[in-house]
């Protein structure tokens, strides 16, 4: 079972992003900062989940993502989610996730095997 983080922002309700994600099949699991974001990432969670309170990520959630080492980045899928998103969106956030994960399994088996195998089979 693929593992899918949570990070709380204020576009996003963290419980409908949650139970949309394990609908869909993932282990969803709320991180509490971006450091906890970080190793989930590094034990093999395939998407990461963002909050974002306005038109791209705030400047906390930036250098996290920034700070990890491309190896990092290209074994999982960021989604973020603005403040648009309500409860009505929440089941197409757990489709989508799956979809975008198994794209970019395909998308980064050539460059990167290794990562393409974190991303599931």
């Amino acid at each position: 079972m693929k593992r899918a983080v949570v990070l709380a922002g204020p576009g996003l309700q963290a419980e409908a992003a949650l139970g949309a994600l394990a609908a869909a099949g993932f282990d969803a699991v709320a991180a509490g900062s971006a450091a906890d974001v970080r190793a989930h990432v590094e034990i093999g969670a395939a998407v990461v989940v963002l909050g974002s309170g306005g038109p791209g990520l705030d400047a906390a959630q930036a250098a996290a993502l920034a700070s990890m080492p491309a190896v990092l980045r290209r074994s999982c899928v960021v989604v973020l989610v603005g403040q648009g998103f309500t409860t009505g969106d929440a089941a197409r956030l757990g489709e989508l996730a799956g979809a975008a994960v198994a794209a970019k399994r395909v998308l980064v088996a050539p460059l990167d095997p290794s990562a393409a195998g974190r991303l599931g089979g």
